[in-house]
């Protein structure tokens, strides 16, 4: 009998593990089953610290700064440290190493990283949710190795919406292959303000452009689909709002009115929202409406966002900014009471550590913050993990991330990019391109000629490509190319992300002197000058303030817009010989080049162009590529001047006693090797009922030698309304090739969204009266026709 009862034990055990292995998954395991209703299941059986966790992030910190986690020991894992923080799950993760390279290995050694991390979660929590990793994107996958494309600015003189789809795409690729899902991009913050260190991370200053760049990097980074494929990303709208803070400084008031916000500031966030349905919004550090920080500020994130423009995505905080609403802002008590006030007012998760929402569980229970609360910002965190498709397919795959980042054929688009974001400011009798039959000496000088210019937001691409080694490249062995570095523009200045933390340092007069007599007996050796100037990561860059008791402040903002350190003296000095000089600009902002301007016949801005910087250089230089940016800001001739943003209402900037109070260039202004020509605009109807839309065309031809690209812009002038419009605002674009000789027509649209404005009531709308449609080059160079809007 006991071996019967022996036996048929083993039966009961057996069938029984045959059906345990036959049971139907639950149902947020089954991928069959709409995410509504997984999303809903999975948190049902969610305890609350285990929901609290999906709130939060861990970080992977730089050597040199504190272990947020010390999560790795060299390539293995911290089995104490994984269980202490990961054992309840969590949110999110970054390698914040990876950002400013300095973490072992390349792109397959991260997503190796990223996997361990996930295998863990997966098999050693109880519920099995996967992380999201994220990561910076702002003009290329921050991950050592990723392609380096043109810094947001430089994207923006592209005006070429298709051009920054197909780039995102790209930059998806990259991040996603490493194991990213989530990447904190794009930067719609509006660049009114050059003294910012901060305006090279954004397109430009005006919201349209702004917007319509915005949607098609949004597009490139997520694709089209509602469910993200393993070639895509979610999008993270930031910083919302900067705006234009006080006095130039990072994270200052943005004290605007209501009016403000809504017509100029929010407007491209707007346009994401509701065109390319981003993912993720990141409110920004500083306060606005008269001193409501906007990690605390519900009329943002809950009535704006959520109500008025139906987001129902993530909201992620800055780093460290929901601790700052203690530690900066002194709204909130202590860090716990920091935690609080954010999840109350809106921020979903907190990023990059726990900090304020630390104790969120207690205060749950303490009745602090609404269980419901939790349980929706839990929902939108999870639904978006089960649409990104990570609880089927949670790793990367670390052979796919050695083929794709940091290719070849990526590098090509970079060039590509770069090629068209170069503005031509200046080409007094058409020295450039430059005639390579008159040069046998070519003088390459200046403190960013053989530099490594990336800008901030950079990791290390897989290679760089100096002004003057594109210049060597393109000149071969008919022209001797000799170089000098001219002057300093500050110390360190070294890799873009060691100067992007080390507090500036004044260059030595004494050496800079030497630096300028070296360069002056290079030039004069030559036929001709390439100088080679602007900025770098040191002198403007995200202002991060105090870095410790060991270490200075560093600071990225400024209260001149002068060139550098002794530049101003170098090119007087480099001009009194009488040579030919060109002026290649590469910087992360608009200087007041005032003086340049009046010195040398040509002058090139590049902003900062990525890894083919010196290779897209010489592209222009030699004349391989016909110029076609136009600048996305316009450029002060002063500080004095500021704001110059080109929208200014009729009673703006009456005059100045000594200057001129025109801008030195304006924006959308940028020249070409080949010249066009505008015909007249003419409308299709005069009279345009409020409901309905016009079309404006113009016949544009290329009067030049040579094909070329030319953007063609858009501006209304309201001639009569109930508030107050600038002058004129851009409302449409469209960059068009022609061939020498060649004529299109191009066509605008013009309807309630291109002519309504905010009433007195706030309410948007479309008011009667006569319009000018104003076409042109640039915004101070347009002609126009008229519409009347009638009922």
């Amino acid at each position: 009998m006991r071996n019967a009862l022996f036996t048929l034990s083993l039966v009961v055990i057996g069938l029984t593990g045959a059906l345990s292995q036959q049971a139907p998954k639950l149902t947020y395991q089954n991928e069959q089953a709409p995410i509504p209703e997984r999303v809903r299941d999975l948190l049902g059986r969610m305890t609350l610290e285990e929901k609290v966790a999906q709130l939060q992030s861990g970080v992977n910190m730089p050597a040199f700064g504190p272990q947020a986690s010390g999560l790795f020991k060299k390539d293995q894992l911290n089995e104490e440290m994984v269980k202490q923080t990961l054992g309840q799950g969590l949110g999110t993760y970054a390698f914040l190493d990876e950002f400013m390279s300095m973490n072992p290995g390349g792109p397959r050694e991260g997503a190796g990283r990223r996997n361990l991390l996930q295998t863990w979660v997966m098999k050693n929590t109880r519920l099995g949710i996967p992380i999201m990793f994220h990561g910076e994107a702002l003009h290329g996958s921050a991950v050592k190795g990723a392609t380096s494309f043109p810094q947001a600015v430089a994207l923006g003189s592209t005006w070429d919406p298709d051009l920054l789809k197909e780039m995102f795409t790209t930059v998806a690729q990259e991040a996603r292959a490493t194991g990213n899902v989530l990447v904190l991009a794009p930067v719609l913050d509006l660049s009114r303000d050059p003294r910012y260190g901060r305006v090279e991370e954004m397109y430009s200053e005006d919201p349209y452009l702004v917007g319509q760049l915005g949607v098609a990097a949004v597009r490139g980074l997520q694709g089209d689909a509602k469910l993200l494929d393993q070639e895509h990303v979610f999008a993270t709208a930031k910083h919302f709002v900067h705006g234009q803070p006080e006095n130039g400084t990072n994270v200052g008031p943005n004290d605007f009115s209501e009016r403000t916000m809504r017509s100029v500031f929010l407007y491209p966030f707007q346009q994401v929202i509701e065109k390319a349905q981003i993912e993720a919004v990141m409110p920004s550090y500083n306060e606005n409406n008269g001193g409501i920080p906007s990690h605390e500020n519900p009329w943002l994130l809950k009535q704006i966002l959520r109500k008025e423009w139906g987001f129902t995505g993530l909201t992620v905080s800055d780093y460290f900014a929901v601790e700052q609403l203690n530690t900066l802002q002194h709204v909130a008590a202590d860090k716990s009471a920091a935690g609080v006030l954010a999840l109350n007012s809106g921020v979903d998760m907190e990023l990059p550590s726990p900090s304020g929402y630390t104790d969120l569980a207690a205060a749950v229970r303490a009745g602090n913050v609404s269980a419901r609360d939790l349980d929706a910002a839990v929902e939108r965190v999870l639904s978006a993990k089960f649409r990104a498709g990570l609880f089927e397919h949670p790793n990367a795959a670390p052979d796919r991330a050695a083929e794709v980042v940091g290719s070849k054929k990526h590098g090509e688009l970079a060039r590509k990019v770069a090629d068209e974001a170069i503005v031509l400011l200046k080409n007094n009798d058409n020295i450039l391109p430059l005639d390579t039959g008159k040069i046998k000496t070519l003088a390459v000088i200046g403190p960013n000629a053989m530099k490594k210019r990336l800008g901030t937001y950079s990791s290390t691409p897989p290679y760089y490509v100096t002004v003057l080694d594109g210049i060597q490249n393109r000149a071969g062995s008919g022209i001797k190319v000799v170089y000098a570095e001219g002057c300093r523009i500050s110390e360190p200045d070294s890799a873009p992300n060691i100067n992007a933390i080390f507090a500036y340092k004044a260059p030595s007069e004494e050496a800079d002197r030497k630096l300028i007599k070296e360069a002056v007996d290079a030039a004069n050796s030559a036929d001709a000058v390439i100088l080679v100037l602007g900025g770098n990561e040191n002198v403007s860059r995200e202002s991060i303030g105090d870095m410790g008791p060991t270490m200075a402040p560093s600071y990225g903002d400024s209260d001149t817009l002068e060139l550098p350190g002794r530049q101003n003296e170098l090119v007087s000095e480099i001009v009194k010989l009488g040579k030919p000089v060109v002026a290649v600009m590469l910087n992360g902002k608009a200087y007041s080049i005032e003086k340049l301007a009046q010195q040398v016949p040509a002058i090139v801005e590049g902003w900062y162009l990525g890894q083919e910087t010196g290779n897209a250089v010489a592209d222009v230089l030699f004349g391989d590529v016909n110029p076609s940016g136009h600048l996305p800001v316009a450029i002060a001739r002063n500080v004095g001047q500021l704001p110059v943003y080109y929208y200014k209402t009729p009673a703006a900037r009456r005059g100045y006693v000594f200057d001129q109070n025109t801008p030195l260039f304006p924006f959308g202004f940028g020249l070409s090797y080949t010249t066009f020509s505008f015909g007249k605009p003419t409308v299709d109807r005069e009279k345009l009922p409020a409901k309905e839309k016009a079309k404006i065309s113009v016949l544009v031809t290329n009067t030049g030698s040579r094909a070329g690209d030319e953007v063609v812009q858009m501006y209304i002038h309201h001639q009569v309304s109930s508030v107050v419009q600038p002058l004129i605002a851009l409302r449409g674009f469209r960059r068009i090739h022609l061939n020498a000789g060649e004529s299109a027509t191009v066509t605008f649209e013009v309807g309630a969204e291109e002519l309504s404005i905010l009433d007195p009531q706030m309410k948007r709308t479309v008011e009667l009266g006569r319009v000018d449609v104003l076409v042109g080059a640039n915004s101070a160079e347009t002609s126009s026709a008229e519409l009347t809007v009638v009922p």
